[in-house]
């Protein structure tokens, strides 16, 4: 339960206890009016407990509508990054998966704000009643009314044990009638062949029937359900609280004032069930999406952990401990949407070295430059010797990808993305080694607003950024997929002068179809249909893939 949910407890028990004071005090304004003597400072006193109930039940009302945004934005947070750390290949569309995930979010935080607290609440202010009525009425009248509300919920869920199977019926009836009609729809070709639409119209009407009897027949027992739990939880404590009201006046052993506190309290034992009726359903779908929520959290690794949240800070805990690292690749194979572009490959990418990865459209390259940088499943991929998870490759990887992707903002923004503690030197100096001069070659430094689609800057400035971008993770390990596919010649050669510089401090894979690009690299590997077919020396892969 949430901080909010506590506090709305403690305004509930506030709000009991003062209600409870005010039939006190009404209970002695009435004994001194009977007596004869003075109530008007009683009444008063009634009247002023009232109006503090009447604001702490205002609070109450407030504290859930405040802490519902609160709550939404917190899990929106923790959702909205677990979405980013999904594989691209997920087989819901990443729109979907987020907007069923909003929706779920929406419903687990009303849950948690307006649910539980609500619920606690609702348990906490029968104890308060009993307590006043056991301090200031009667002890013994407090007992039986206390093993009233403790007997209450266990008859009414035996009720609900009688009428379990009800629902169980319905859900067999709408099984049947929805088994059918799709059963119906797949063979409706056929059936019209055979002639027989009639005979299967007239099955469906009947089970559409059935379904409606059933329908009407959950909702009578639903109702019966309420006015049981309303008579057991409601009349019952009000009849009998005043019976016992009845017998203490008649017996002398209470004042018929506090046989009206009596009766006036035993109305707030009606409270849970009260509270639980508002707000059944809420709870109902709150509870299940909270454990979907929850489900999808726990799949992004550790409870506790936020593997996301620390990439995103960066800084020196976010980094590997390595300077610069090395991947192996032994019987990789890459699975995208049911295909397999990369098949059991070997492959040693050494620390601090240039690598160009080069083939034919559809030979693999860029499911394995993702694969590398954790966003896609893949097998066999080590990580300095030690096998590597995808969670593990991102936290080490770099990804730049073809088109380089900028936000709407300044140029600093969009480098805060990568780091948010980074300082401005810490930027010009990752642009500067990235191959651009911020104060000589943007217009405002690092003040230049970028629009969408990189409005504001050149291609060639747009994807030396996103290298910046790249390098501020701190990250041992640089992966480039085609990072100059849309370059001229001149921006080409700046981003290979950045990517053969970043080998200074950084392991750097680079995807290319460009042989002339490769020829700059350390080494060289040749993908064919998902295969290896051939790895090494610039001058000895690409004389063979010149030569072919």
């Amino acid at each position: 339960m949430p901080a909010s949910g506590w506090i709305l407890v403690v305004f509930s028990a506030l709000r009991a206890g003062l209600l409870a004071a005010t039939a006190v005090t009404i209970a002695r304004g009435i004994d001194l009016v009977t007596s004869g003597g003075a109530a008007g400072g009683a009444w008063v006193t009634a009247l002023i407990l009232l109006a503090a109930a009447g604001l702490a039940a205002g609070v109450e009302t407030w504290i859930p509508a405040l802490a519902q945004p609160a709550e939404e934005r917190r899990w929106r947070s923790r959702t909205a990054r677990r979405s980013l750390d999904d594989s691209i290949d997920s087989e819901e569309a990443a729109g979907e998966r987020i907007a069923r995930s909003s929706e779920e979010v929406e419903r687990y935080a009303h849950y948690r704000a307006s649910f539980l607290g609500p619920l606690a609440a609702g348990a906490i202010v029968p104890l308060v009643v009993l307590i006043v009525i056991a301090a200031c009425v009667s002890w013994g009248a407090s007992l039986i009314l206390a093993v009233g509300t403790a007997l209450a919920p266990v008859l009414v869920a035996a009720f609900l044990s009688r009428v379990r199977s009800s629902s169980g019926r319905y859900r067999a009836v709408s099984g049947r009638l929805t088994a059918s009609f799709l059963e119906t729809m797949r063979v409706r070709h056929t059936m019209r062949m055979l002639g027989g639409e009639a005979v299967r119209r007239a099955s469906l009407a009947r089970q559409a029937r059935a379904l409606r009897d059933e329908v009407m027949a959950l909702l009578r027992r639903n109702q019966l359900v309420i006015l049981i739990t309303d008579a057991v939880f409601g009349i019952l404590a009000l009849a009998a609280a005043a019976v016992i009201a009845v017998w203490g006046v008649s017996g002398g052993w209470l004042t018929p004032g506090l046989g009206v506190a009596l009766v006036l309290l035993s109305a707030l034992l009606r409270e849970p069930v009260d509270r639980l009726g508002r707000s059944f359903y809420v709870g109902l779908a709150g509870r299940a999406a909270g454990e979907r929520v929850l489900a999808a959290l726990r799949e992004g690794g550790p409870a506790g952990a936020d593997p996301v949240d620390a990439r995103v800070r960066g800084g020196a805990d976010a980094a590997p401990s390595a300077p610069r690292a090395a991947l192996e690749l032994r019987g990789t194979t890459i699975a995208r949407g049911g295909a397999t572009p990369v098949r059991g490959i070997d492959l040693d990418i050494p620390a601090g070295s240039l690598n160009a990865i080069i083939g034919t459209s559809g030979a693999g390259k860029s499911s394995l430059a993702l694969a590398l940088s954790g966003l896609v499943p893949a097998t066999g991929i080590l990580l300095d010797g030690a096998p590597a998870a995808a969670e593990r490759l991102r936290a080490a990887v770099a990804y730049v990808p073809q088109r380089a992707v900028l936000f709407p903002g300044t140029v600093r923004e969009n480098l805060a993305l990568a780091r948010r503690d980074a300082t401005d030197e810490e930027m010009r100096r990752a642009l500067e080694r990235a191959g651009l001069a911020p104060d000589q070659e943007l217009p405002s430094g690092l003040e230049t607003v970028v629009g969408e689609h990189a409005a504001g800057v050149s291609g060639g400035q747009a994807q030396r950024i996103s290298i910046a971008r790249a390098l501020l993770t701190r990250r041992p390990i640089l992966v480039a997929d085609e990072a100059t596919a849309h370059l001229d010649p001149a921006s080409s050669a700046r981003v290979l002068s950045a990517l053969r510089a970043a080998t200074a401090e950084h392991t750097v894979v680079m995807i290319t179809h460009r042989l002339d690009e490769a020829a700059l690299a350390d080494r060289v590997v040749r993908l064919e249909k998902g295969r290896v077919a051939s790895q090494g020396a610039p001058a000895e892969v690409l004389t063979t893939e010149e030569a072919r």
